[in-house]
Parts: C-alpha cells; structure tokens; sequence
C-alpha cells in the first residue's frame, strides 16, 4: 500500500497535465475557427487577436499563424504579415496559399530577396495562380529583365481578370522599356479599360500621355505637328551689331510643322530594324529668307544583348532648302548602347559623326587675305551619355554630357564643344504634363573669326545657355496640344555671334500608330 500513494499520485498528475493540455489545444482550437469566421466577416482586428492566443496555446498551428499573417496582410502590415506567414510555411511548407502570401508580404515590405526564394515554392505549389504570375511579373521588372516581365504580367491578367488593372499597368511599362511600344500602348488601355474610372486609370493616362511615337520599335506610326510661334531674333543678330540694309526687323512671326513616318521592317529575338522618314519646315511672316524645308530619312539596326540593354546602329541623311535655293546636306551615322539599371533608370552612351555639305557661297569680309576661312562644310565627332531616372509614378528626371570636335574645311568653325544638360518631366493634375530643360555648352574655337572686329584679337569662345519649357495635355489617344517657350543665349566673345533668342509657341500634334 506504501508504494500504490505515490504511483496514484503521479498517475493523477499525468492526468491533470493530459487533461490541461487536452483543454489547452481545445481551446486553441475554438480560437483559431473564431479567427478564421472573423477573417472571412472582415473583422481583421479581432480575427488576428484570437489567432494570436490560439498560436499561444498551440504554437504548431499552422492554420493559426496562416489567417494571422492573412489579416495582416489584408491591413498592409507587411512586417507583422511577413512574421506569421513565414511561421505558418515553415509548419505547413506544402500549403500553397500561404507561400503565396508570404511572397505577396515579402515583396511589398521590400524583401526582394526573400521574396524570389518564396516565389520558387509558389511556383511549385500553384504554377497557375495568377497571383504568383503577377508576383513573378514585378520581380522580373525589378530586375530590368522587361521582356520577360512583360510577358509574365500578360500570362496573369489572362488567368485571372481580378490582377487588373495592375497586372496590365505594370505589363505595358515593361513593354515600354523593352522597346515595345505598340504593345506597351495595348496593354495600358487594357488596365485604363479594367480600371472603370478609378485611380489606376488615370496612372494608365498618364503612362500612355509619356509613351512617345518613336520610343521604340513598333509595327509602324505616323506623326504630324502644326504650330504657331514667334521669334525675338531670327537672324541671330549679335547685340550692337548692325543689321544688314538689305533686311527690315529681326523679330517675326511664323508657322512650324513636322511629318514624321517609320515602321519596323523585322524583329527576332535578337535582332530588330527599320525605318523612318522625315519632313520639316517653317514659314515667316515676313523674313522670308529664312524659311527652311528639311527632309530626312534614316534606318535603325538593334542587337540585344541581354534582356536589360541594346546595340543600335542607325545611319541617317537629310537636305535643307531655303525657299528653292539648296542650303546644307548632312549625312552621317550613330552607334549607341542602351541599358536599362533597376530602379536606377535607364542610360544611352552614344557616338556620332557626321559630315556638313552647305551649299551656298559664304562670303567673307571685304578685304579678307584667306578667302576660305568662312567654309563651313565639315565633319562633327561627337560622344555623349544620356541617363533617364523616374522617381515616383509622376516624375521622371533626365541628364546628359557630351564632348566633340568639328573640323571644318575653312578655318573659322573648327573647335570643340563641351555640353551637359537636364531636365525634369512632372505629371500634373488633369492629364497635364510640364517639362523643364536647360542646358549649357562650352564651345572653343581654334581661330580668331573672320568676322570679329580690328579690337577683337582673341580666337572665338562661345558659351551657349539654353532654357525651354512645355506644357502640354492629351485630348485624345491621338491628339496632344503643347505650349512651348525657348530661350537662347549665345554669349560670345566675338560680336558678331552674341545674341539671345527667345521663341514661344503653339502646337497640335497627332498620333497614329499600329
């Protein structure tokens, strides 16, 4: 009987134990179903309470940290949503919904890391969900592999209608920045469509306001813009310089136009190409020797690298009339690498040369013993890096140097040039876009100018400042309106070549494109 006390006693503990833990996990268990029923009514904040205590009294549950992460989830709290979820795997690694909303808190807390390891296990779970497309879409975009982005958005608004409208927001960005702006165009009104009026909607109008006719290849387009402006100084007169008697004013009113056309002509996976043709022109009111006529064509051959950058090559030639008189020929030839950086934005490193042909006789000062010095026909080299950074959804900022040499057949226009420039393109209310530019070049020659006065010894110097700002609105898909001012400085050491220009204007451009 001694020994029967002591084995009741710990018979009776155990059971007191096993009765305690049995209520425990019944308890747990009550909890989680009341967190699961409050999820389902909305009830977020209590459902995460009673999941939080059931995980207390059973931290096995999976179920329990899985509707805890998803109501933190649901309230944008992604370092608490990424905290159960991540619990609720490690139990449960073969639930698929919870490896995708781990990935769906992983990414928005910014984990992109963690977020493309989770992203493997979604993939193996549930390869169809459109979730996991959608999230696999945003990665490939983080990482500037755009194509391949692009195409993953598609596949998930094309399994689950519910992704958009951002699925095809985000697709037609991606499709703009591999070069695809047909595409890009398609998919931006597909989520403007989706998006019924609503916030994204207006993302998408802004994103298609932004898409330019020639931002890539496409299948083909047409561009034509008409406009009305005046110019403070056509001539180009320098300050207290005298004009010529044969000319009345230097100020005049005028009419501007452009027609651009150009198609892609192939595309493989690496290769691409086309061509686009160009006419250009202006009409003064009065100074009609100055009217200019600029026809243009070029072709464009693209090689792919990798999926964020570009090798294009494109030759190009023009001819300029003036009123019927042949007035300058160009011709020459661009190659330039572009590559898209993450979230830093995207660069275009570029060299040009081309040759100058113009076709009127400069004559030189009376008097003057080097009869070719004002020749002006020549070859430009020139160098230059572009780099475009967007920051935010509404605003985009731009930047570029470049350095060269012209060397010229007389003497007067060989020299260099030194330039840097910038700009800033902000979205405003009611599809309203401002862009503001300027820029500054340092332009040495090697000779002092034929044209400089008896007291002006130095070799000439020129330091351009350049300021300009648009602002314009879509009315349509296809129509744009634009308000236009340019201001010119060109601050010279010789007379003759210092001046300032201010020109406002007016313009409709139409669009069209397949």
């Amino acid at each position: 009987m001694r020994r029967i006390g002591p084995i009741l006693a710990a018979l009776c503990a155990a059971l007191a134990l096993h009765a305690g833990a049995a209520r425990a996990a019944d308890e747990a268990l009550v909890l989680r179903m009341s967190a699961e029923r409050l999820a389902a009514a909305g009830r977020c904040d209590e459902a995460i309470r009673d999941a939080k205590r059931a995980r207390a009294l059973a931290p096995g549950d999976a179920a329990a940290a899985a509707v805890e992460g998803r109501c933190e989830l649901e309230q944008k709290h992604y370092e608490d949503a990424v905290k159960a979820l991540d619990a609720a795997h490690r139990l449960a690694p073969n639930d698929a919904e919870v490896a995708i909303e781990l990935l769906m808190a992983q990414y928005h807390l910014g984990d992109r890391v963690a977020a493309e390891r989770t992203l493997t296990d979604a993939e193996r779970l549930a390869p169809e969900d459109a979730r996991v497309a959608l999230y696999k879409g945003l990665l490939l975009l983080q990482r500037s592999q755009d194509r391949a982005a692009a195409e993953e958005l598609e596949r998930a608004q094309r399994l689950d209608h519910s992704t958009d409208p951002y699925a095809s927001y985000y697709a037609g960005l991606a499709w703009q920045r591999a070069n695809e702006r047909a595409k890009a165009k398609e998919s931006l009104e597909r989520a403007r469509e989706r998006a019924a009026g609503g916030p994204w909607a207006e993302e998408a109008d802004r994103a298609l306001a932004q898409l330019g006719p020639i931002s890539g290849p496409q299948t083909a387009w047409v561009r034509a813009i008409a406009g009305l402006g005046y110019d403070t100084n056509v001539l180009l007169k320098g300050d207290n310089v005298s004009q010529p008697n044969e000319v009345s004013g230097e100020k005049d009113g005028f009419g501007e136009w452009s027609l651009e056309a150009g198609a892609e002509l192939f595309r493989t996976h690496e290769w691409a190409g086309g061509a686009v043709a160009g006419y250009q022109g202006n009409a003064y009111f009065d100074l009609n020797d100055f009217d200019l006529e600029y026809p243009s064509l070029s072709v464009w051959v693209d090689r792919r690298v990798d999926d964020r950058s570009f090798v294009r090559f494109q030759p190009y030639g023009g001819f300029v009339w003036t009123e019927t008189d042949p007035y300058l020929g160009e011709v020459g030839g661009e190659l330039a690498y572009y590559r898209g950086f993450d979230k830093a934005g995207s660069g275009r490193l570029y060299g040009r040369v081309g040759y100058y042909d113009y076709r009127f006789h400069i004559q030189g000062p009376i008097g003057n013993p080097d009869s070719n010095r004002p020749d002006r026909d020549g070859i430009e080299y020139l160098v230059g890096y572009e780099h475009a950074l967007p920051v935010g959804e509404t605003t985009s900022l731009r930047a570029g140097i470049a350095g060269g040499l012209y060397d010229s057949q007389g003497r007067d226009y060989d020299g260099y040039t030194a330039a840097i420039d910038g700009g800033v393109r902000q979205q405003l209310p009611f599809r309203f876009a401002l862009d503001l530019s300027g820029g500054f070049s340092y332009e040495p020659y090697q000779h002092r100018s034929s044209y400089a006065f008896a007291d002006e010894h130095a070799s000439r110097v020129d330091r351009v400042w350049v300021a300009q700002g648009e602002l314009e609105r879509p009315i349509t898909d296809w129509l744009l309106v634009t308000a236009r001012y340019r201001y010119v400085n060109n601050d010279s050491n010789t007379a003759v070549f210092d001046y300032d220009r201010h020109i406002v204007g007016g313009y409709v451009t139409v669009l069209w494109n397949r």
